[in-house]
This record gives C-alpha cells, structure tokens and sequence, in this order.
C-alpha cells in the first residue's frame, strides 16, 4: 500500500531527523495550510518533554502511559532487547517487510 494517495508512512525516524518536514508532509498530505506559526505550536506541543510533561499531569488510572515515553533516540530499543529477540524480530521482520518497499533504520 505504500502507492496508494490515501496512505501516508511517517517514520519516527525521519520525524527525528528532520521533524519541521515531517509536520509540512502531514499537512500536505491532509491538504491543511500550516502557518509559521500553527508549525511552531505543533512542534512544541509534540515535542518529547511535552509528551512526558502532560503524561505526568494525566490520571492516575492513566499511569500505565506515563511509561510510553522513553529516551526518544533511534536504536534505544537495543537496550530493551536481548540478543535471541533481537535476532527473532530481524527474522520476523524480514519475512514481513521483504517487497513493501519501505525501509526503516533502526540505528
């Protein structure tokens, strides 16, 4: 599907690579006019400490997403895998990605 008009792929890492032209592709993409100003706004109300700052001020039944943010750095998720899961999901992943087209970089 990664042809098809009505789907847009974003990916977080090219959102922390260049995260301003990510935001214009979106709005592009929703044919939504983005102002310097709307892009300035979006850009500090999705940034990191925003995130975890309004995580922390969430419910308390919520307290399960105060956990969903974590360093915000491509490749972190080494530090949560053991080298068998790595291994098992490059396998998987392979076998599910292989002819779509999308690539992703995972350091």
């Amino acid at each position: 599907m990664k042809d098809d008009p009505h789907l847009l792929f974003v990916k977080y890492e090219d959102m922390k690579k260049d995260f301003p032209s990510s935001v214009k592709t979106i709005a592009a993409f929703l044919e939504k006019e983005l102002t310097d100003d709307h892009l300035a706004r979006v850009l500090t109300s999705c940034s990191l400490e925003s995130m975890r700052k309004s995580l922390a001020e969430s419910d308390e039944s919520d307290a399960w997403r105060q956990n969903i943010v974590r360093k915000g750095v491509i490749g972190d998720w080494k530090n949560h895998f053991s080298a068998e899961e790595s291994a098992k999901f490059d396998q998987r992943y392979r076998e599910r990605m292989t002819g779509s087209g999308l690539e992703f970089e995972f350091e």
